[in-house]
């Protein structure tokens, strides 16, 4: 099969083609796609995610697996095994192998018309960037990236580029969703005053766990990537590991609680009252705890001043993840792959609700994970991907339950449809696109800097904050062989 490079350089002279960043992208590839041609795709990260994306793109059809991207042999064969019923075995067999994503770009990237990426945080900018050099259209698995210059970059280069860049976000489909953004500009409860995001699934660490052996099959250099290699460990009173999951724990690798969950939280009021179309100007830090050293803070307490835009006035987006004094990242707290604490009390709920609950007569006590819309005639909470439920209880408006199962995957397979279709050129929602994400990253990235700075008041301009020391931390210094050029 030609490469598009090859294709171009075989063309007629005067056949159409354009110049993006330096890149001699054909025209003709568009057409061919814009046709019907099956989207040749990747997967870089094969782990539990990978197989999930692998297998959503399935279902939408259309496409042709050319590529598996994977440092863990033994993740190429899981996903092999239980992709093969929406693929076929001989489809995925037939996929080159690459333990390295640079490899891979740089043997077909000119082949591939889109990659999806689903690797801890610290793998998400350069892939994206290595495709959208190419060309190559990217869906990356939230957060975008896993520091603010990355979130920048992404969009300065994926944007000069003119491909389709979109971002995986868990339960931004969901169904009731449009429904609550109209109860929200409709006023169902009078004029929002604030809104409370909070998370009960602290992504932190009060002690190094136990080393092990680097896992059999596992390249363990290639896993570490631009980051510092360091020794895995295995699991440990509940814990899974750094690998495959408890990576978010750690700084040098994910972006902790409000990185991890924050995307699917926040995501709720950015989507419902358009805070993606304005950037925080003013942040207060009010409560940080941290880890152990090199662990995200194991307590964030912010309040984001989300400024005025067109149907909605300035309010205060307010912020908290973590738990309590005195509670252990342990299973006597918490389940073990999620990390979810079991009791709200050990958490950091936002101590303003339980006022709230009081003042609203809640019968039943908000769980300490979602989104609550408070408004001067009641409140809307939003759990993630559960009921959604209205205040005062037994009011005009009866709650909205979770959809079953097969509902939610048909919803969270729909941001991968939209991302081949407009990989296809169709036009559609901006939904999880630059537009919408970058804002969004951007504001995960703020929180992560600001915790560094620790308590206090502070402005950003959209690229940095007034604190140096926030700002030292907007960008990481990445290992020989894996910097962003």
């Amino acid at each position: 099969m030609l490469s598009r490079r090859e294709f171009l350089e075989a063309s007629l002279a005067g056949a159409a083609s354009f110049h993006i960043g330096g890149i001699a992208f054909g025209q003709d590839r568009k057409a061919q796609l814009a046709a019907g041609a099956k989207i040749r795709i990747a997967i870089i990260g094969c782990g539990s995610w990978g197989r999930t994306l692998l297998t959503r793109a399935g279902i939408v059809g259309g496409c042709e697996v050319a590529a598996l991207c994977e440092p863990d042999s033994s993740a190429i064969a899981t996903l092999k095994k239980q992709c093969a019923k929406t693929w076929g075995r001989e489809v995925l067999d037939a996929a080159k192998v690459y333990p390295d994503y640079r490899v891979m770009f740089d043997e077909m990237g000119d082949t591939l018309d889109a990659v999806f990426i689903a690797t801890p945080n610290h793998h998400h900018a350069l892939p994206a960037l290595l495709a959208i050099r190419k060309g190559v259209n990217v869906y990356v698995e939230k957060p975008m990236a896993h520091t603010m210059e990355e979130v920048i970059r992404i969009g300065e280069e994926g944007r000069k580029a003119g491909v389709v860049v979109r971002v995986g976000n868990k339960g931004h489909n969901i169904s009731h969703r449009p429904t609550l953004a109209k109860y929200l500009k409709d006023g169902v409860i009078g004029d929002i005053t604030e809104v409370f995001s909070f998370s009960d699934r602290p992504n932190t660490m009060f002690r190094r766990p136990h080393t092990i052996p680097v896992p059999k099959g596992m390249d363990w250099d290639l896993w570490c990537g631009g980051s510092p290699v360091c020794e895995p460990y295995g699991e440990e009173d509940g814990r899974v590991g750094l690998h495959p999951h408890d990576w978010h724990s750690w700084i040098d690798y994910g972006n902790g609680s409000i990185g991890n969950m924050g995307t699917h939280v926040l995501d709720a009021p950015y989507q419902t009252m358009d805070m993606w179309k304005v950037t925080p100007k003013k942040i207060v830090v009010r409560d940080v705890k941290w880890g152990c050293p090199g662990a995200w803070n194991a307590r964030g307490t912010m309040d984001f001043t989300i400024p005025a835009r067109d149907g909605w006035g300035e309010i205060v987006l307010h912020w908290n993840d973590g738990v309590a004094d005195g509670v252990d990242i342990s299973s006597k707290f918490m389940t073990g792959w999620y990390n979810r604490v079991y009791k709200r009390e050990h958490t950091n709920f936002p101590p303003e609700l339980v006022e709230l609950e009081k003042k609203w007569g809640v019968k039943k006590p908000i769980p300490a994970f979602g989104t609550v819309f408070v408004g001067t005639k009641g409140m809307i909470y939003e759990e993630f991907h559960r009921t959604l439920r209205f205040f005062p209880e037994g009011g005009k408006i009866a709650d909205i339950p979770v959809p079953n199962d097969k509902t939610l995957s048909v919803e969270e397979t729909k941001i991968v449809a939209e991302f081949l279709s407009a990989v296809r050129g169709k036009p559609g929602a901006i939904n999880t696109g630059l537009d919408f994400s970058i804002p969004l990253a951007k504001t995960l990235m703020l929180a992560n800097m600001l915790a560094f700075a620790g308590k206090g008041t502070y402005a950003f301009d959209g690229t940095k904050t007034d604190n140096g020391v926030a700002n030292e931390h907007a960008k990481q210094a990445y290992r020989k062989g894996w910097e962003i050029a």
